[in-house]
């Protein structure tokens, strides 16, 4: 019998080759920033029936990367809202633009 307040598991990693190169948060594919229209809607496909899960997944990767690009270089590194429209914002049915 599962608890009411078990961890789910977490969804399949990205798509191959479309994962992020740390610390510097760029597509392993070459598509740009991370994550690309490609890792975008392959987590959306991933999570279609849990966007609040998506959404709390990115905010990890939120986390993980603002820890690393303020390592490389805090004094020119994205703002804390072009951060979250890049990682979280988009998570939504109707997206932040």
């Amino acid at each position: 019998m599962s608890s009411p307040h078990a961890t789910p598991a977490r969804r399949p990693p990205i798509a191959v080759g479309h994962a992020p190169v740390r610390p510097i948060w760029v597509c392993r594919r070459g598509c740009g920033t991370w994550p690309c229209p490609s890792a975008r809607l392959t987590l959306r496909a991933a999570y279609d029936d849990d966007l609040v899960g998506l959404a709390v997944e990115m905010a990890g990767y939120l986390f993980d990367a603002t820890g690393d690009l303020v390592r490389l270089n805090p004094d020119d590194m994205p703002g804390p809202e072009a951060l979250f429209t890049r990682f979280v914002g988009w998570t939504r049915r109707t997206p932040f633009t």
